[in-house]
């Protein structure tokens, strides 16, 4: 099975408690340092259907979400009661584009890893809440990389991750832990970057406790391209 037709069938069969019914909280608190300009172009990768994106859309910015489940794109049109229009991608083959009336939203369907500012130019701002967590360790390189590759000069990203001892935890999987010396191999040459906020992820959250682990910490990061 595939990469996305894994996350194809989790959602099929409702394995979906990583999408929240609000919009994030660390994205209303520090938006004043995501979306300096205004309005913002902004990336919000393997996107979901999370309700963040109509939240930037009705605050004036331009949304851009890249998701590689069709089903999640259907019901984020849907939920959002939005009509869309769907057309190919040029260049890349198999992709579609979904967009609103007021092209305020778009969603590239696709596989995040072929996404480049040949497809859709550059961004703004970054908002990650969820995708750096969700792909396999052995990708990281891969993903800063079309992050790098999309982020305008002086581009900003704010990013949500957890930090654990994956030894400790059964079943593996997302979300996965991305500990300090990742963000700095992968993104502190690049970037400048600040913790917002650290918090304890297992205080009364039974799920991971249950899972084995010991210590749980969920950090909300704030960084710059240079």
């Amino acid at each position: 099975m595939s990469r996305l037709e894994g996350w194809s069938e989790g959602w099929a069969a409702g394995r979906t408690s990583f999408h929240r019914t609000f919009v994030d909280k660390s994205l209303l608190e520090f938006q004043s340092k995501l979306l300096v300009k205004k309005p913002s172009r902004v990336l919000v990768p393997l996107c979901g259907k999370t309700l963040d994106m109509k939240w930037l859309a009705d605050e004036g910015h331009e949304v851009v979400g890249v998701e590689g489940v069709l089903q999640a794109v259907m019901e984020f049109f849907q939920e959002q009661e939005l009509p869309y229009k769907e057309s190919d991608v040029p260049g890349l083959k198999g992709a579609k584009l979904f967009e609103n009336e007021d092209k305020k939203i778009k969603i590239y369907l696709c596989d995040f890893f072929q996404f480049s500012k040949d497809i859709a130019g550059q961004f703004d701002a970054i908002w990650d809440r969820g995708a750096l967590v969700a792909i396999d360790p052995s990708l990281r390189k891969q993903y800063t990389d079309v992050l790098l590759s999309v982020l305008s000069p002086g581009g900003r990203i704010l990013n949500e991750v957890f930090e654990y001892n994956p030894e400790e935890r059964e079943p593996k999987g997302p979300p996965e832990s991305v500990p300090e010396e990742d963000i700095q191999k992968f993104f502190g040459e690049k970037f400048t970057t600040e913790v917002l906020h650290d918090y304890d992820h297992l205080e009364g959250n039974v799920k991971y406790r249950e899972r084995g682990l010991t210590w749980m910490r969920q950090k909300i990061r704030f960084m710059v391209l240079k």
